[in-house]
């Protein structure tokens, strides 16, 4: 009841769905404009809100259309929401949080969840927790729509492609050319930062990423489906079907093959959906994962095997992740570790033994925000390769007192409305 009680005063006013809003829709002249230029600009049609009632100190929030590209380098457009927090501002410095939407619709995705506190963007909603607690610390944010105008949902390229171009609109928005970036995100979120990270040399050069922050992180897309087959969360794979086939053409027509085409939801609704199903055995014939097409696609966009695009000395890198996550497969998270590292990247793992991959989401968030602020001050010890156990990240050394009480008092209010 109070869930329903909650969402009474936003769905009075509801924002224009992305389907339905111009804004999404790209110039004429696109082919025309380089990667990251900004196409559009607004301020935020609706004030950010959350069903989880916590304070968004800010000052001012825009949304940026700005042009990017696809898997095969076709220009496309996609949206960045920029949020400016209120009182001092750190100069200089901005965060770009990619969420966990892990959905293959648009009506998903942050721009517009942002704005649409339903049951339907939950994920969204739980997510602008970090949010919150960035802008606290004085940090603008940059919340891309990851995923892109099609929703691809761990479609690696292209998420990393979008991700350095949003901020590419952004440090151009905010005339802060030489920012130092730090790129953070759980779950799909983190998935989309690492590959931003994969791609930073190559693709954006003239872009300062300090570092870059994963939490419970999809290293094997395969071993993620074994995983979560049959348990609470089963309609992730639906999800990331879905998503793959907004891209790979051959991937869509081959997966009618194994299974009737399934609806395109949010995270929760789907979970919610398929609920403790079989979905690989059930939803779709259980050789789905052995086609070759199916097998194709799925280890193209794995983060595991990519060590040709890993280059040596490249962006710092902090995992933070449970050891009894009970979604993604901690084993694939040390073999990730151990891959990059032998290619000169500066991995630290952070391993938890307290948590499963929700509850991990808040808890391993004070030391990602350490570990950011290490980077940006240059206070790295060492350089290398490490990866520590605690009973806790919340144990994790130079968490400042502010940073720990917000999350702490964060996760009470998060029980006491669940």
């Amino acid at each position: 009841m109070l869930f329903v009680n909650l969402l009474i005063p936003f769905v009075l006013c509801s924002p224009i769905p992305p389907d339905q809003d111009d804004f999404y829709t790209p110039p004429p002249n696109i082919t025309t404009t380089n990667l990251g230029d900004i196409l559009k600009i607004r301020p935020i049609p609706t004030p950010i809100k959350s069903i989880i009632p916590i304070p968004f100190p800010i000052s001012a929030t825009y949304q940026l259309l700005f042009r990017t590209q696809d898997i095969h380098g076709t220009p496309i457009a996609t949206v960045t929401t920029l949020i400016i927090p209120s009182g001092p501002v750190h100069p200089n410095r901005l965060i770009s949080h990619q969420s966990f939407e892990n959905s293959p619709l648009l009506r998903c995705a942050p721009s517009y969840a942002v704005q649409s506190p339903t049951f339907a963007t939950l994920q969204i909603q739980a997510d602008l927790v970090f949010v919150a607690g960035y802008l606290n610390q004085g940090y603008v944010v940059n919340l891309p729509d990851h995923e892109g105008p099609h929703s691809s949902f761990l479609v690696g390229l292209q998420a990393g492609y979008v991700v350095l171009d949003s901020i590419r609109a952004a440090t151009t928005f905010l005339k802060h050319s030489r920012a130092r970036v730090a790129l953070v995100g759980y779950s799909g979120g983190g998935f989309a930062s690492l590959w931003a990270s994969l791609l930073v040399r190559s693709y954006a050069p003239d872009l300062d990423v300090a570092g870059v922050v994963s939490g419970g992180t999809i290293a094997n897309i395969t071993a993620f489906i074994n995983r979560i087959n049959g348990g609470p969360y089963a309609g992730l794979i639906v999800n990331i079907l879905g998503g793959l086939c907004t891209v790979y053409a051959d991937f869509n027509a081959t997966l009618l093959k194994y299974g009737q085409r399934q609806e395109h939801t949010c995270l929760f609704p789907s979970a919610v959906r398929y609920f403790f199903q079989d979905v690989i055995g059930d939803v779709y014939h259980r050789d789905v994962l052995c086609d070759p097409t199916i097998v194709r696609c799925l280890v193209e966009n794995d983060l595991l095997g990519k060590t040709g695009w890993v280059v040596p000395g490249g962006v710092p890198v902090f995992l933070y992740h449970s050891r009894f996550n009970e979604m993604a497969p901690f084993g694939e998270v040390v073999k990730l570790e151990e891959e990059w590292c032998r290619r000169g990247v500066e991995v630290e793992i952070a391993e938890d033994w307290s948590y499963n991959h929700m509850v991990e989401a808040y808890t391993g968030i004070p030391a990602a925000i350490t570990w950011i602020e290490n980077q940006w001050n240059r206070t790295r010890s060492g350089g290398g390769c490490k990866h520590v156990t605690r009973l806790t990240n919340l144990n994790y050394p130079g968490i400042s007192p502010v940073v720990k009480r917000y999350y702490n008092t964060t996760m009470q209010i998060i029980s006491d409305i669940t």
